[in-house]
């Protein structure tokens, strides 16, 4: 298994890419995956990698860098490559190879166990909308194991 940064914005903007990608975000349309990967591509602060096994694309990873930090926009795995730590190890790898010191990223229940199990601290909050309330929580990874590693 290994990441890589893709700059095939033909795959990226692919049935395939959007299988994968598509849980998560929320209820999109292939319209909708389209656009958001546009966004992507118009912003020179994020980068896309995608990750192989076993001959195949099956993991996504987008990331907002700045600097030496990073927010995860976005993570998914294929369906039937879950639960065997591909997500975790798209993080670490991604971490080393850009000499990120810190990773962050905002998620909800659905997604606080995989993030808390790949070895994110997490905060929970309560986000008062004009329709309600949503329990958030910020996540963050510092990268302890690199010399790249520094204190806040």
């Amino acid at each position: 298994m290994f990441t890589v940064l893709c700059l095939d914005k033909n795959w990226l903007t692919s049935k395939d890419a959007f299988s994968i990608y598509a849980p998560c975000m929320y209820q999109p349309t292939f319209d909708d995956f389209i656009a958001q990967m546009e966004a992507y591509f118009a912003d020179p602060s994020v980068k896309i990698y995608v990750c192989e096994n076993d001959g195949e694309k099956a993991g996504i990873l987008v990331l907002k860098e700045d600097g030496s930090e990073a927010e995860i926009l976005g993570i998914a795995v294929k369906d039937d490559q879950r639960k065997k730590g591909l997500g975790k190890d798209m993080v670490y790898q991604v971490m080393e190879s850009e000499h990120l010191r810190r990773i962050t990223a905002q998620t909800d229940d659905d997604a606080i166990g995989f993030y808390r199990s790949s070895g994110f601290e997490a905060e929970r909050v309560v986000i008062e909308y004009s329709d309600g309330s949503a329990v958030r929580y910020n996540c963050v990874l510092y990268n302890e194991s690199s010399k790249f590693a520094t204190e806040d």
